[in-house]
Order: structure tokens, then sequence, then C-alpha cells
């Protein structure tokens, strides 16, 4: 039997939402290509960040905002599949729960994720950030969920892996972008790499995405980096538009 094609989408929370307003439009149009796709036998998943930017109420800690918006946007993505008959499944994690392959927990994992695809259902993924202070922590350096998203295409072995967020391409130096990046130029591209998201999420955010785009095509994965603004951008990176978004090459 002909394997099923493996698709993972990562969106941060500066795409996700606005002043505390979950994006509506761009998450009704990321469900309705993730629909297309399991239609076409694909299976999906989506590691989504911004629940504790859904919840602006600042006097709150971080644990207790990240709760107060998982609901809020996972609510956004369960009617928004929905409307195309699809079901999904709710999944917080932690990175060290998927670090080592072998153990029971990312064995488990595994077996669900498997599971999911092979039904038609798209898991929606966060970090655990209720829990895990150490995720709300790691916001100040690296970019939110790029490493869940990582150790996630890996555990599962996703045939595509794409990042969207809220630029055209990674651009180099003289604001050109950069259509094809060679994994072993990373070193002098990392050189371009500078800023985090529009929310403060990850001073050192754009380096991250890089670092795990570049880790991912070692392993063999269709991975890019996409304007998650752009119409259709799932679709077109899936069909590998020429001279769209950034693509990953080892």
């Amino acid at each position: 039997m002909k394997k099923k094609k493996i698709i993972g989408i990562k969106l941060g929370s500066s795409s996700l939402v606005n002043n505390g307003q979950i994006n509506h439009q761009l998450i009704n149009s990321v469900c309705a290509q993730v629909a297309s796709l399991v239609q076409g036998g694909a299976g999906m998943f989506i590691v989504t960040s911004g629940a504790i930017a859904s919840d602006q109420d600042r006097e709150r800690s971080k644990n207790l905002r990240s709760a107060v918006g998982q609901v809020r946007i996972i609510n956004e993505y369960r009617l928004a599949l929905e409307r195309s008959g699809i079901d999904c499944a709710q999944m917080l994690l932690t990175d060290e729960q998927l670090i080592d392959k072998k153990s029971s927990g990312a064995r488990l994992i595994r077996k669900i994720m498997l599971e999911a695809f092979t039904v038609g259902v798209v898991p929606i993924i966060n970090a655990n950030d209720v829990i895990d202070s150490e995720e709300i922590k790691a916001l100040a350096q690296c970019a939110d969920n790029d490493r869940l998203f990582k150790l996630m295409c890996l555990l599962v072995k996703a045939d595509v892996a794409i990042i969207g967020f809220d630029q055209i391409g990674f651009m180099d130096l003289s604001g050109q972008v950069m259509h094809r990046i060679k994994v072993s130029e990373i070193e002098k591209v990392l050189q371009c790499a500078k800023g985090g998201s529009a929310l403060g999420h990850g001073t050192d955010g754009m380096r991250t995405k890089i670092l795990t785009l570049a880790e991912l095509a070692q392993a063999h994965t269709q991975a890019c980096l996409m304007p998650a603004k752009a119409q259709k951008f799932i679709l077109r990176a899936v069909a590998q538009e020429e001279n769209f978004g950034t693509r990953f090459c080892a």
C-alpha cells in the first residue's frame, strides 16, 4: 500500500493574533487548505502558537493566560475544520516528551498521530504552557513552538514541513528574498537571520526557524518557510511553486 504523505504546518503568534484578536480569516483559509489535502489522502497536523497572545489580561500569569487562550484558539480550528467535515484533535505537549523518540511517551504520541492520519483527523498541537513554565521562559530567546514542530516532524517522519510566518520569505542583507537555501551554506545564511516576532516572542526567532528547517531538510523532509498571509500558501508550498517563499535543500 502506498505510504500516506505526511505534511506538518507551524503557525506563529504574530500571524495568528493581532492585539489579542485571533485572525479568523487566516485560520479559516489554513483549515480549508488542510481539509483539501486530507480529502486528497494526506496526513496533516498543525503546530499552533497564539494561546498566550489570545488572552490580553496582563494581570493573569502567562500560565493561566495560555489556558484561557488555548480554549479560544482551538475552538477556531475546530469550527473551521468542521465546515469541511474534518475532525481535529487537541494535543498539548512538551519538548521533553519528544526528545527521546524511543521513550514510551514518544512512542505513544507517534501511535496516536499515525492513527489520526489514517482516519483523517487533524491533530492541532501546542506547547503545554499551562504546566511548562520553561517553555514560556524560552520565548525570550526562541521563536514559539519551532523546536516542538521540528521534534514532531522528526517523530512522524513528515514528508513536508511548512513554517508560516509574516514575511514573504527569508531575506538576505540586501532585502532580497532567498528562494532556495542550501544546508551547506547555513552558517553564511545565519548572518542574515535577525529578530523575532512582532509580539516579542523570540529575540532570536528567525535564527531558530532557519536551524529548524535546515535540520529537517537534512532529514530528507521538504522544508520551507512560507508567507502565511499569502493566498493558498500551504497548497502552493506542497506543489513546490517556484519563487514562492524559501525552500531548504540538503
